[in-house]
């Protein structure tokens, strides 16, 4: 792994503002050409970021890397190309009739250096996505990229060799991170854990710089006893078993109407033994990231078991790191399962007696960064859509809605701040310029000068008189 010293950074860092200061709005033909080269070198390095993800992580499926870290970052850059020139467009607004004939509009500019910083979890998409969006707004970019995955850094590095003048990777641990959030960036994009998040905000906060947090939490899958519950149990085993459950979005825990709760837990067992178990192999389960990620959650199964938890367990654990799925039962709430963010295949299932009761259950902890609703009720759907507190929402469904390009991506309260994909995405990372242009005016300046009767009298009129 290349591992950048802060000197090297802070260097870096002064270079691209410069060179920010000396093309302050790139062309759009010259943003587009740039995501059309990042592109076809991602394209070009499939195979190696295949390959360099499997090492990583000891063992990762072809289909996590290639679906769910490579296709996102392809179909982004797709949609982001197909609208730039429609977000790009100058926003024109009415001035008022009081400061007629003056002209008001807003102006979509770069903000300048955008700081990102990845995760290990899914390192092609959560580091490519928030650099292609940024630089399509007409920023620079410098990407600190995780040191515990060294060989997908590599192929980034690869992918972005030779455009030094837009893009910086950086590299290294703990050190080089608190000096990359010290840096006076113009935007920063971080995304993590939300005890890591806190400290990328105190750090930026000594800059004014603005923050993007993508954080996590405790993604909840209420299960009303109107679901599809075949299909909400199948639904519900590809959002958790998913890269492992190593995602931000992946359901948590399961919150299930009391007379559907024994009829969906076979379900959830009947689908992992059909559609899971049969077909995973050596390559076909990613394994946990690393040691210290495997053993704390044998540490929070240990301690489920302990606290009078019931806990099946699919299948024996295998080598390298590849944790079976757990379902645990009868859990509470001094339980570590239901106190961390999992992170990995392990499931908790709880009992609910309605869906009053299971918001008032999600609201009883931190605001999820997705939530998970499975019904036919429309009243339901409404309810939920409208009055609970998450980042995303999806009916039916897990994880997917963070795939859909047109629909923003962020969290709320400690699951984050800001959004960003798509069309949001792209004001993130812009300046919304206000602009009044006046001509001929100083008549209008005179008389405001001088209080004239000429000016106030009417203006009193027009906007203060009661009606």
């Amino acid at each position: 792994m290349i591992e950048d010293n802060t000197s090297t950074l802070i260097a870096t860092f002064t270079q691209l503002k410069s060179r920010f200061n000396q093309e302050p709005y790139p062309a759009l033909e010259k943003r587009l050409r740039l995501l059309t080269e990042i592109k076809s070198r991602m394209l070009q390095r499939q195979d190696q970021l295949v390959e360099a993800a499997d090492q990583d992580f000891g063992t990762r499926s072809r289909f996590d890397t290639v679906i769910a870290d490579i296709m996102p970052c392809i179909n982004s850059i797709d949609y982001i190309a197909k609208h730039l020139r429609k977000w790009s467009k100058v926003q024109h607004r009415s001035p008022g009739a009081q400061w007629l004939p003056s002209k008001a509009k807003i102006e979509i500019v770069p903000k300048g250096v955008v700081g990102v910083i990845a995760p290990w979890n899914y390192p092609i998409q959560l580091a490519i996505v928030p650099v292609i969006t940024a630089l399509a707004a007409g920023n620079k970019v410098m990407l600190k990229l995780s040191e515990f995955t060294p060989k997908v850094n590599t192929v980034i590095r690869a992918i972005f060799k030779g455009l030094d003048n837009e893009v910086c990777v950086i590299e290294g641990g703990p050190d080089i991170a608190s000096t990359f959030t010290e840096q006076p960036f113009d935007h920063l994009l971080f995304t993590g854990s939300t005890a890591v998040g806190k400290k990328v905000m105190a750090a930026a906060a000594k800059n004014l710089t603005p923050v993007t947090l993508e954080l996590g939490g405790k993604s909840p899958v209420i299960v009303l006893d109107d679901a599809d519950i075949s299909g909400a149990a199948m639904s519900v085993l590809m959002g958790k078993l998913s890269n492992s459950g190593q995602i931000c979005v992946a359901p948590d825990y399961v919150l299930v109407h009391e007379e559907k709760y024994d009829v969906f837990i076979t379900e959830l067992k009947q689908h992992y033994e059909k559609t899971y178990k049969s077909k995973v192999g050596v390559k076909n389960q990613t394994s946990i990231i690393n040691d210290r990620q495997f053993q704390r959650l044998n540490d929070i199964i240990t301690d489920a078991r302990s606290k009078g938890a019931n806990v099946w367990q699919a299948e024996t654990a295998r080598d390298n790191r590849q944790l079976p799925l757990h379902i645990i039962t009868q859990v509470n709430r001094s339980m570590r399962v239901m106190q961390e963010e999992l992170f990995g295949t392990i499931l908790p299932i709880l009992k609910i007696s309605n869906l009053n009761d299971a918001m008032s259950h999600i609201r009883d902890d931190t605001t999820p960064l997705a939530s998970y609703l499975f019904t036919q009720s429309q009243g339901a759907i409404n309810k939920v859509s409208k009055e609970l507190a998450t980042g995303t929402l999806a009916i039916n469904e897990t994880i997917v809605q963070v795939a859909v390009e047109s629909l923003p991506f962020g969290g709320l309260g400690h699951s984050g701040m800001g959004q960003y994909h798509g069309e949001e995405g792209f004001y993130t990372f812009s300046h919304k310029k206000p602009i009044l242009q006046s001509n001929n005016t100083k008549w209008r300046n005179k008389m405001l000068l001088s209080h004239s009767k000429l000016l106030t009298k009417p203006l009193e009129w027009l906007f203060l008189r009661k009606k």
